[in-house]
């Protein structure tokens, strides 16, 4: 059992955290729609995911560390373990009330040190073969900035003070060069290296995430606006509408490949774990823009932004019950040729 046990940890895909993340993330944009009961559902949803997983994650870096070794070298892998910051960040979020204000400080902690871990080795990834790593590059490299901007809004919940708020501005500030070079890469690699249908996965919303967050991130610094430098004001101020202008253009063409994927190439649309990078920049979008609303720094228009919120729910339901029809059918095919091979054997 114990053998079976380690050997399913070693098989954890880097970006195991997603589901947390995603599922985080809804429930918060829910709580500003006001639909605090099923937030709250959510929410526990999310952190009863986490605990598992980064025990099998502790499991996994402990005993394989060859694997995750190997994992960390690999730049089609590697930012996947970014899933475990944002997941982390999330939820320390949503803890940073009360008495879980002491788990808020954990997750925070883990956060900080598992992003720092994966920092070092993004800078060793880049100092590979240049054209091997582009030919990888898509839409879950924006992970990076993702990790990086949860650990941004943590702070604001955790540590809304000057010296935590001065910190929160200098990595928040760090994160939009880190988006545009990640920007960069991939715009290169889809000019240089177009992937087939097949190939372009929903990982990709995730460019739209990491936008999202961003703007997010900075909006809950102009909350704290009186303990910001005065120079600092105006300009995150501007560059935060600025990046959900930027976030709300990339929709329309998001959902364009979505349907040159599936409809024009037929490529089914079966489950898949790289979906849950749909759910998590819908819901941060959604997010962001009531946060961005209720300071009245943008007019939503004809869309109420509590809509989006619910536009999230639906994506995450839609999902979720993918991933367990998915499931389903996979232990129904494991069964069955299990049943085959015990008849063979007989």
């Amino acid at each position: 059992m114990g053998a079976r046990l380690s050997e399913r940890c070693r098989e954890l895909p880097p970006a195991c955290f997603a589901p947390v993340m995603a599922t985080g993330i809804v429930s918060r944009a829910l709580g500003q729609a006001g639909a605090h009961a099923v937030s709250g559902v959510l929410f526990g949803l999310a952190a009863a995911l986490y605990v598992p997983l980064l025990a099998a994650a502790g499991v996994k870096a402990a005993v394989h560390r060859g694997t995750v070794r190997a994992e960390l070298r690999d730049p089609g892998r590697l930012f996947g373990h970014y899933t475990l910051v944002a997941a982390s960040g999330v939820l320390a979020g949503g803890a940073a009330g009360g008495p879980d204000r002491i788990a808020g400080w954990a997750l925070l902690a883990v956060a900080v040190v598992v992003w720092a871990g994966l920092a070092r080795a993004t800078v060793r990834l880049r100092r590979a073969e240049p054209d091997a790593v582009l030919r990888r590059a898509d839409g879950i490299w924006f992970l990076a900035t993702v990790g990086l901007q949860a650990i941004v809004l943590t702070l604001t919940s955790l540590a809304p003070t000057r010296p935590g708020l001065a910190v929160a501005l200098v990595l928040w500030g760090a994160g939009l060069p880190l988006y545009a070079g990640t920007l960069a890469l991939v715009l290169r690699r889809l000019r240089h290296h177009p992937p087939r249908p097949a190939q372009a996965l929903p990982s990709y919303w995730v460019t739209m995430g990491a936008a999202a967050i961003s703007t997010l991130a900075g909006a809950r610094l102009l909350g704290h606006e009186e303990l910001l430098p005065g120079p600092a004001r105006g300009l995150v101020g501007g560059t935060v509408v600025a990046l959900w202008v930027w976030a709300t253009v990339l929709i329309p063409p998001l959902v364009a490949a979505g349907v040159w994927r599936h409809l024009r190439h037929r490529v089914p649309f079966a489950y898949e774990p790289s979906l849950w990078c749909v759910v998590f920049p819908l819901g941060m979008y959604a997010t962001a823009t009531a946060q961005l609303a209720g300071e009245h720094r943008i007019d939503t228009g004809a869309v109420p932004h509590g809509l989006l919120a619910w536009l999230a729910l639906s994506a995450w339901l839609a999902v979720g019950a993918r991933c367990l029809t998915g499931r389903a059918a996979g232990g129904a095919r494991r069964g069955a040729a299990g049943g085959a091979a015990g008849g063979a054997a007989v």
